[in-house]
């Protein structure tokens, strides 16, 4: 008993040493750039533990501040274009993927649990969920585009040699969308979506994008729904849209959905290896085996179609680009670490402390941090700009006396002697304005 005893208690001790090791090791970039990872581990922003796995990123506090604001900001952006929020489950039985093809071909990529009746599936896709919602109730061509979108998370059993960062995970968060219309509806809604992409990528700042277009391949039979007429109307109908649109992409056979052609916003990493940040896809497959359909003008059943739309893609690759792009130095809106309010002595800190409160007062939802350790100045300054602050104030004798701040903003030279009314309302027209 004894002996089983220790062995329980070594066992536990293990685990416990598990827990403390940090999985984040990753070969230097070239130029002098920083990878995600890097910079994910240098900010404080996420962690991948052995003990949680790969693939499964925990965010810190400040990490989880800058998926917070992508997804706020994507969500708001949806409901104030006529789309409609869902919360679908995590997981649902095999018969649904069965319906959907996603378990025919893509079994392989999913996690799979065996309850005590039936199989279930963590989703790996949104959309199969939201056709059942589409077909709770019978629909007329008055009620079409019904847009259904949702922040999702999403599972994909990687594999362990493929996963990278933030770039590649286990577990992800989807900004998903389903537009179910009208033939006649497809081509206008699909404009809207490149009108709404183009839109949050200017607001996001993602820059340096390619498009391609996804096409499949017909010598692939087992990848593919077989439905060669389909696939070839569905692949003519897409081109002529972005033809129309006049939009530059570069076709790829092999690259589609299994139920439908895709544009796809490519990019490269800071390795140069290329990825996609997000897609665009027309379905012709899921409305037929889903058997939706809508009554026309004469009262006849027809099949919709379907758009499958990310507006910011995976959250998790999304932060991954911005990183990168911007080693480290988001603008203000997105920043996890928007101000730091620096004491200049021990004798300074009740002003610091006041001054905190009235900033988020004024602006509840500022991250804020105060600085108020017994350090130099100058080092409290160099922690703060390694990790990437946006504002620096500082508050010293001086500025106590006069009601004033010194301000550092990021990358440039201090400015001395600012009204703190003046700072305030300029960081509520940066926020609000995402600038």
């Amino acid at each position: 008993m004894a002996g089983k005893k220790i062995e329980k208690e070594e066992n536990h001790r293990e685990l416990l040493r598990k827990m403390t090791k940090i999985k984040m090791s990753v070969k230097k970039a070239p130029k002098g750039l920083k990878s995600n990872v890097e910079l994910g581990r240098e900010l404080d922003l996420y962690i991948v533990s052995e003990i949680v796995g790969s693939g499964l990123p925990l965010f810190t506090p400040h990490g989880a501040a800058i998926k917070r604001e992508i997804e706020r900001f994507i969500q708001d952006l949806e409901i104030s274009q006529g789309y409609l929020h869902t919360s679908t489950p995590f997981m649902a039985k095999s018969d649904l993927f069965k319906v959907s093809g996603h378990w025919q071909h893509y079994k392989e990529d999913m996690f799979q649990i065996s309850s005590k009746s039936d199989i279930l599936a963590l989703r790996p896709m949104t959309c199969p969920f939201h056709f059942v919602l589409f077909k709770r109730k019978p629909r007329s061509y008055k009620e079409l585009p019904i847009k259904y979108a949702e922040i999702s998370t999403l599972f994909r059993n990687e594999q362990s040699g493929e996963l990278r960062g933030l770039t590649r995970v286990r577990q992800f968060t989807l900004a998903d969308a389903h537009i179910i219309c009208r033939q006649n509806q497809l081509e206008g809604e699909f404009e809207k979506v490149m009108e709404m992409l183009s839109f949050a990528m200017k607001t996001l700042g993602v820059k340096d994008i390619w498009y391609r277009f996804s096409k499949w391949d017909p010598k692939n039979k087992s990848k593919y729904i077989d439905n060669p007429k389909a696939w070839e109307e569905s692949q003519k109908t897409m081109k002529a849209i972005l033809d129309k649109l006049k939009i530059n992409y570069k076709e790829a056979a092999g690259e589609a959905a299994f139920y439908g052609p895709k544009l796809d916003l490519q990019y490269k990493d800071v390795y140069g290896k290329e990825d996609t940040l997000l897609t665009v896809q027309i379905d012709f497959a899921l409305p037929e085996r889903f058997d939706m359909v809508y009554k026309d003008e004469s009262g006849k059943l027809q099949r919709p179609m379907v758009i499958h739309r990310s507006s910011t893609g995976a959250t998790e690759r999304m932060i991954s680009y911005l990183l990168e792009k911007t080693q480290g130095a988001l603008p203000l809106w997105l920043s996890p670490r928007q101000i730091r309010i620096v004491s200049f002595t021990d004798r300074n800190i009740d002003a610091c402390r006041n001054f905190a409160e009235k900033l988020r007062k004024e602006i509840p939802l500022i991250r804020a941090e105060l600085s108020l350790e017994s350090d130099t100045i100058q080092g409290k300054i160099r922690a703060a700009e390694m990790l990437k602050t946006n504002y620096i104030v500082v508050i010293g004798d001086k500025e106590e006396k006069n009601n004033t701040l010194a301000v550092r903003p990021r990358g440039k030279k201090p400015e001395f002697g600012v009204n703190p009314e003046d700072f305030i309302s300029q960081l509520k027209k940066e926020i609000s304005e995402r600038l």
